[in-house]
């Protein structure tokens, strides 16, 4: 007889299934790993400019450091959960099934298995995706849970510009030129990533609509060709959305949300909506898996990116069917990353109409004057 709950036969469904769609994991993650501990070693480095210096031949040539960069091990909290099935869930009619399906018990448990896999998958991708965003977001990602009480922090060479304090903020109606910010921006991140060129912008909520109903990029799409400023919007699914392009710079609105069971269950956004993440996918970073270990006995880790485990209680009968992992983003070069504070975080959805109306008020103003 097959059982269809021994752990190869999981391993092999579970490679069936289509994976869910991330965007920040595929776009800036998209290298994977798999560790066989369940630490995952790894460097993060960034360039200088140095050039190389003159020598004289009676002298010879002098020692040059090379690029500096630090060595991290991280051993990966578990990620996951697991299910319990009953031998009800098993007998009665399954959702969506009809009440004269005459389906085999066999066959409605391969159902229920494949359904609960599917669920618990999309659950640890939705957790990739979110530590890829706290990262890019902070530079530091805390994982807490239950036992568990872990932090990786990159935030002293990570590259951070807060401009929501200053003069330039964009809910400052004077001030406010998303182009021009956007030119700085730019050039600041091919000084700070070494000819690194920065093709991918990722905007929150506010940031995003603060950018879009902009008069000053508005008006300046009547005047620029479009080879040079494209304004062609459309959803991606997932949450993005593609705003359009500026001087090869790809612009993404991302509005995927989260679940924070550390602070009560409020809904949050994946990106900061008040912030603006530049990125280079020529520097793209790699997404590691430490080894899932398989039980008490087995010393060894097996480095796979899902474990699937199955077992039975005779009292109450009832079968649990786990799927962990051991997942982790890891920036290959942190200069492929410029975080930006574009407006303070108090300045949410519903002040934006008030700030809006002002940017056009100004810019009238300006135009009579």
């Amino acid at each position: 007889m097959i059982n269809i709950f021994d752990t190869r036969r999981m391993i092999a469904a579970l490679e069936l299934i289509p994976e869910p769609r991330t965007f920040v994991k595929s776009m800036l993650f998209p290298e994977v790993i798999k560790s066989e501990a369940e630490y995952i070693d790894f460097d993060v480095k960034k360039f200088g400019r140095a050039v190389a210096p003159f020598f004289s031949e009676k002298k010879g040539t002098s020692t040059v450091e090379r690029p500096g960069f630090d060595f991290k091990s991280f051993t990966p909290p578990n990620v996951g959960q697991h299910t319990v099935t009953t031998a009800a869930d098993v007998i009665k009619r399954g959702f969506g099934s009809t009440v004269y399906s005459g389906e085999s018990l066999a066959a409605r448990a391969g159902k229920i298995m494949k359904s609960d896999f599917v669920m618990m998958d999309n659950m640890i991708t939705r957790r990739e995706e979110w530590l890829c965003a706290r990262l890019i977001n902070d530079g530091v990602v805390y994982m807490r849970g239950d036992g568990v009480d872990q932090k990786l922090d990159l935030t002293e060479k990570w590259n951070f510009l807060d401009i929501s304090k200053t003069a330039k903020s964009w809910d400052k109606p004077d001030a406010f030129n998303p182009t021009e910010d956007f030119d700085d921006w730019t050039t600041q991140f091919m000084k700070q990533a070494s000819g690194l060129r920065a093709d991918i912008a990722i905007l929150g909520s506010t940031a995003a609509k603060l950018f879009k109903r902009s008069t000053a990029w508005l008006n300046e799409q009547k005047f620029i060709k479009t080879t040079y400023g494209n304004w062609t919007p459309k959803w991606l699914g997932n949450g993005v959305k593609y705003i359009g392009s500026y001087m090869g710079l790809e612009l993404y609105e991302y509005l995927e949300w989260f679940i924070d069971e550390m602070d009560g269950n409020k809904e949050k956004p994946m990106i900061d909506h008040n912030k603006v993440i530049l990125g280079s996918t020529d520097g793209m970073g790699q997404f590691g898996y430490g080894a899932v270990y398989t039980g008490m006995l087995n010393a060894a880790g097996m480095p796979i990116a899902r474990y699937p485990r199955m077992w039975e209680t005779p009292n109450p009968i009832a079968t649990y069917l786990e799927l962990k992992s051991r997942p982790i983003p890891i920036p290959k070069n942190l200069d492929a990353f410029l975080t930006i504070t574009v407006c303070p975080s108090t300045v949410t959805a519903d002040k934006l109409d008030g700030i809006i109306a002002a940017q056009k008020s100004s810019s009238k103003a300006v135009k009579e004057a």
